[in-house]
C-alpha cells in the first residue's frame, strides 16, 4: 500500500491538474450534445457519454502509466523488485492500482459533473467503474508483457481502437436487447477474454527483458 501511495504521490503533478481540467472541459462540452427524441434515444446517448470518460480515463492511465512502469520497466526496476522477493501478482497489483487509483481522481470532476447532469442509472455507474479497472489491468497487463518499448508509444492509439470496437458493440447488443445489463455483459465479456489472453502470456522473462 506505501508503494501505492508514493507512485500515487508521483503521478497527481501538475500534469494531472492538467489532464482533469481538460477531462472537464471535454464532458462539459459533450453535455451540450443532447437529443429531444424518444427516451431509447437519450439513454444511447447518456451511455456513449459515458463511455467519453472511459476513454479518457484510457488516455489518462496509459500517460500514467508511461510515469511508472514503463520508466521502471526501462530502468530494470521491476527485475530489481522480483529479484528481492516481489511476486508477479504483487507487482501487477502495485502498478494497476495506481494507474487506476491516479486515474479515477484525474477524472472524478468529469464524474461528478456528469453524474449531477445525467441520470444515470446504476448499471451504468458500475459499467464505469468496472471498465475503467479492467482497462487499467489491460493496460498494465500490455506493458508487462511488452519487450520491444518503443510499441508502448502506439498504445494509445491501439486501446482507443479497442475501446471504440468495445463501445460500439456493447452499444449494439444495447440497441437489440434494450437491457443495460446485457450492454454491460457484452463489454465485461470482452475486457475479461483480453485479459486472460493478456493474463497467460506473461511471465516472469517478459517482465524482466526489455530494450528501447
Amino acid at each position: 500500500m506505501k508503494l501505492v501511495i508514493d507512485d500515487l504521490g508521483k503521478l497527481l503533478d501538475k500534469n494531472a491538474v492538467l489532464m482533469s481540467i481538460m477531462a472537464l472541459i471535454c464532458s462539459f462540452m459533450a453535455l451540450f450534445f443532447t437529443d429531444e427524441g424518444s427516451q431509447e434515444i437519450n439513454n444511447i446517448i447518456d451511455i456513449i457519454k459515458i463511455d467519453g470518460i472511459v476513454i479518457l480515463f484510457l488516455i489518462f492511465g496509459i500517460e500514467l502509466a508511461k510515469n511508472t512502469l514503463v520508466a521502471d520497466k526501462i530502468s530494470k526496476k521491476l527485475e530489481f523488485l522480483l529479484a528481492n522477493g516481489f511476486s508477479m501478482k504483487k507487482i501487477l497489483a502495485k502498478y494497476l492500482f495506481s494507474i487506476y487509483l491516479g486515474t479515477l481522481i484525474i477524472v472524478l470532476p468529469s464524474l461528478i459533473l456528469n453524474l449531477l447532469k445525467l441520470e444515470i442509472s446504476l448499471i451504468i455507474i458500475l459499467n464505469l467503474i468496472v471498465s475503467s479497472f479492467l482497462y487499467s489491468l489491460i493496460i498494465v497487463l500490455i506493458i508487462l508483457g511488452t519487450i520491444n518499448m518503443n510499441k508502448v508509444n502506439s498504445l494509445q492509439i491501439r486501446l482507443i481502437g479497442l475501446s471504440l470496437v468495445v463501445m460500439i458493440s456493447s452499444v449494439l447488443v444495447y440497441n437489440f436487447t434494450n437491457s443495460l445489463l446485457c450492454y454491460l455483459m457484452t463489454k465485461l465479456l470482452i475486457l475479461g477474454s483480453i485479459i486472460v489472453f493478456l493474463g497467460i502470456n506473461i511471465n516472469k522473462e517478459r517482465i524482466v527483458v526489455s530494450y528501447y
